[in-house]
């Protein structure tokens, strides 16, 4: 299989080249003359955009033996935004195989925030355990997984401007279906491609999205306004690495330094309320919302202006479906989070990992294409929906004081439909448990156990997500537990699945243990005693 990749992988890369000036392999040209169209071989993928979603895709699955062609189009590099990664992103960069190469990037590394929420005071939180960030200036950032993306065998193709996507039937199956992008290039020539899988990862501007995909939130609209500002002889803060966020009455300003000297500083507006009038109306209004802040205000007394400030639009939006037949929406082309949050790369390194791990799931083993899908769309709604209740949490923190329409509507609007999805499995709580606490004073006083499965419990194959593909595992399932309802396979490295199995055909729990270990990894005894009592607790196991 990985021969049969590869070999494709191959052929893709060799349909762009022209020989001695004819036609090579599948590349042909319709008409002649300045508006000939190449039409090359079918690729696994054709990613459009090229930020950190399409980049991370493009990368993943290049490195896991797929032909890839990126389009990225040309961008002002003199409106890139400064951003910060929390250091959970590492997680992902390892993923990637991208971690050494980001930290040998000379990007500014950071310790934590700063922040005037609500009632003015001032908090500071550090990163746990001392773990630090990145603070990034998003065209520098960006250009660095485009060089890995290319690295890892990806076609990137740069200056591209997309002008037709032909999707596949939508009443298809899911999985590989050939669709068509048509698009062109800064020399005016124009392309024609066809991959089994489109990922559209234009972000907002959502080249595939917008075909009916999106929903906006209209009590969401929010414009931000950002510009950059030196001070030569910095910034005279405690520690001049953190990113700063402010409230006033009707907005909110937050500033990321991405050198010891050079910070880009942002306030988000409502542009229903907003006049902008031209660029001296961007300019007046980004020096009135300035002047509206308290802590952000005296920081840049002194400070140099670099840039005329420009906007952007900062809404939010979600797809409710992620994708189809050969197509997935990916990282902020699916869904845009609030940037309070600091988790927009994060959340489009997470989604377009998910993304590869789909297509190579459908490339490689079709019959799970359609799980694999499923599991697509519902990892991307729940991620972009705990993103919603964060945020409003906060809004209604800055309502309580402000008490503005600009806060009270963010406050009030921010309960995404159905429930809220149930967190994962939470230890602390299971060891204060009043059942729990009982089932294992019960195995500590047995002088033997007899134990067998409860009636209410269910093996069944649910997905799971392994490094590159989506798995059946097999998972217990309970009515109540857990309460998300996917069932569970691991507590503390323990193996759910097999304990029960082995459970009812040993009466010592010593020697139960010993049968565990000498099947599975090993794992501590006490981890094991209180896995054995949540199992009692929970009916996935019951005395006889």
């Amino acid at each position: 299989m990985t021969r049969q990749i590869r070999s494709r992988q191959e052929r893709a890369w060799r349909s762009d080249r022209i020989v001695c000036g004819k036609p090579h392999g599948w590349l042909h040209r319709r008409d002649t003359g300045h508006n000939a169209r190449v039409v090359s071989e079918p690729f696994d993928a054709v990613i459009i955009g090229g930020g950190p979603a399409g980049a991370a895709a493009a990368r993943l699955l290049a490195s896991w033996g797929h032909s890839v062609r990126l389009l990225t189009r040309t961008v002002d590099h003199t409106r890139s935004l400064g951003e910060s990664l929390p250091p959970s992103c590492e997680k992902l960069f390892d993923l990637l195989g991208a971690t050494d190469a980001i930290n040998n990037g000379g990007f500014l590394t950071s310790t934590g925030n700063t922040v005037w929420w609500g009632e003015g005071t001032t908090r500071t939180a550090a990163f746990v355990d001392g773990a630090t960030g990145w603070q990034v200036v998003r065209h520098d950032f960006d250009a660095l997984l485009l060089r890995l993306a290319a690295s890892a065998g990806a076609q990137v193709v740069r200056g591209a401007l997309v002008r037709d996507v032909r999707l596949a039937s939508a009443n298809g199956r899911p999985g590989p279906a050939v669709s068509t992008v048509e698009y062109g290039t800064d020399d005016q020539s124009r392309h024609e491609v066809q991959a089994s899988f489109v990922l559209d990862c234009s972000g907002r501007t959502g080249v595939v999205a917008r075909r009916g995909y999106r929903v906006a939130d209209p009590t969401q609209t929010t414009l931000a306004l950002a510009a950059t500002w030196t001070r030569p002889d910095g910034w005279g803060l405690a520690d001049a690495s953190h990113t700063l966020v402010e409230t006033y009455a009707d907005g909110w300003a937050w500033s990321v330094p991405v050198t010891p000297l050079r910070r880009y500083v942002t306030v988000m507006v409502d542009p229903r309320t907003t006049d902008l009038g031209g660029d001296r109306g961007v300019i007046s209004r980004y020096e009135r919302e300035i002047g509206k802040t308290a802590a952000l205000r005296g920081l840049l007394e002194g400070a140099t202006r670099n840039t005329v400030p420009w906007g952007c639009d900062a809404s939010l939006y979600h797809a409710d479906v992620c994708g189809g037949p050969g197509v997935l929406l990916v990282g902020d082309a699916a869904s845009f989070i609030d940037p309070l949050s600091s988790y927009g790369v994060k959340k489009a390194l997470a989604s377009a990992w998910l993304a590869a791990v789909v297509v190579h799931t459908s490339l490689t083993n079709v019959s799970l294409a359609g799980v694999a899908l499923d599991l697509f769309t519902t990892r991307e709604r729940e991620i972009h929906d705990a993103s919603v209740r964060q945020s409003t949490t906060f809004f209604a923190e800055a309502a309580a004081r402000h008490l503005h329409p600009f806060w009270t509507g963010r406050a009030g609007a921010g309960d995404p439909a159905g429930p809220e999805p149930a967190a994962d499995v939470d230890i602390a709580r299971l060891r204060e448990d009043a059942a729990v606490l009982a089932a294992f004073e019960a195995l500590r006083g047995a002088r033997q156990i007899g134990l067998r499965r409860g009636d209410r419990l269910r093996i069944e194959a649910r997905p799971a997500l392994t490094t590159r593909e989506v798995v059946l595992e097999e998972r217990l399932v309970l009515p109540t537990w857990p309460a998300d309802g996917h069932g569970i396979r691991f507590l503390r490295d323990i193996d759910l699945v097999r304990l029960v199995e082995l459970a009812p055909e040993y009466e010592q729990v010593p020697d139960l243990f010993e049968a565990y270990v000498r099947r599975c990894p090993p794992v501590s005894l006490p981890d094991f005693l209180g896995a054995l009592s949540v199992l009692l607790a929970k009916g996935a196991l019951v005395i006889t």
